[in-house]
């Protein structure tokens, strides 16, 4: 009998998560399906779904995304969420990676770098971590971010509707 993520409840979606992870199983569609039902449940109002084609779109038009973008699209007070959006875009990166894709959070920045797609030294950080955690080799940090950048637009540019 096949599983359903949204019977879980949050503890069994977060034990279903961590056991794939262990197990490297992080691109089977059970554990794919957990993570974003998580993300779902657990965005403290930042959209999983939301987000993901806010990035989308933005990554097709080759542009940045905000912060406080995600947050205003899934109608959550920034305020609010501030403290909670890196661990939803890690959700979001995990989700991209174990379907292959690259990891879109390299395109959502600060306001203030929202022209040039550059990173606080503490985003660049969190960024190249979760890069790491995802097996990613690192050996320069900003080439590795425009890398990223450069294939999301490229992979944005590839997806026919969102």
């Amino acid at each position: 009998m096949p599983i359903i993520v949204s019977d879980l409840s949050d503890d069994q979606l977060a034990n279903l998560v961590e056991n794939h992870r262990r197990q490297g199983a992080t691109e089977e569609r059970l554990f794919l399906d957990a993570l974003a039902e998580l993300a779902r449940r657990k965005g403290k109002g930042l959209d999983f779904d939301k987000s993901y084609s806010v990035i989308t779109r933005a990554a097709k038009e080759r542009r940045f995304v905000s912060y406080k973008e995600l947050a205003d699209a899934s109608g959550a007070d920034w305020a609010r969420v501030r403290y909670s959006i890196g661990d939803h875009l890690w959700q979001l990166v995990a989700y991209a990676h174990g379907n292959g894709w690259p990891m879109l959070s390299s395109v959502v920045v600060n306001k203030q770098n929202i022209e040039t797609g550059a990173m606080e030294p503490e985003t660049l950080k969190g960024f190249v971590a979760a890069a790491r955690e995802l097996g990613h080799e690192v050996v320069d940090e900003q080439t590795f971010l425009r890398e990223q950048q450069a294939a999301v637009f490229a992979w944005a540019s590839r997806i026919t509707s969102e």
